[in-house]
This record gives C-alpha cells, structure tokens and sequence, in this order.
C-alpha cells in the first residue's frame, strides 16, 4: 500500500516502512518499526538515486517531516484506513 502523506510517497518495504520526498531533492528514509507496528525503532537516510553530487546537508533535514509522514502511515495501517 502506498500513501503519499506530509509531501512523501510512503510504503513497506519489506519489514520496514520508506518515506521518500516528492520535491527536490527526493531523498528517502527507511524506517525500522516495532513487531506491534505501533513505533518507529531506526531511522536511515537514502541519498536521491542518480544525483551524483548530493549535498551532505540535506541528509537529515527533511527527517523530522518524513518522521511524521511514516507515524501518520503507521496510524492509518492499525486503523485500516
């Protein structure tokens, strides 16, 4: 299931959750979270694919909204909305 939540296209991957930016830079984060699904345990930064020179300092300034994108994506599995 894909949802698109907070300006990022939100997903499983496998076990874990991407958060992936619509605008530039379209960085993503993949994020590990509990058996329950209920919280976020890790998070690891995903530079944007084919940028070959991406900025270091984007790296986790875009955490904190992709953060909230996957709870919000969390919330919404357990509710079955």
């Amino acid at each position: 299931m894909k949802r698109i939540i907070n300006g990022c296209e939100v997903q499983w991957s496998s076990e874990r959750v991407l958060a992936e930016r619509q605008n530039p830079p379209n960085c993503g984060y993949l994020f590990d979270v509990s058996a329950d699904r209920k919280r976020i345990l890790r998070c690891a930064h995903l530079p944007p694919i084919g940028e070959e020179q991406f900025d270091r300092a984007y790296e986790g300034h875009f955490e904190g909204d992709s953060r909230q994108a996957v709870e919000e994506f969390l919330r919404q599995e357990r509710e079955g909305i």
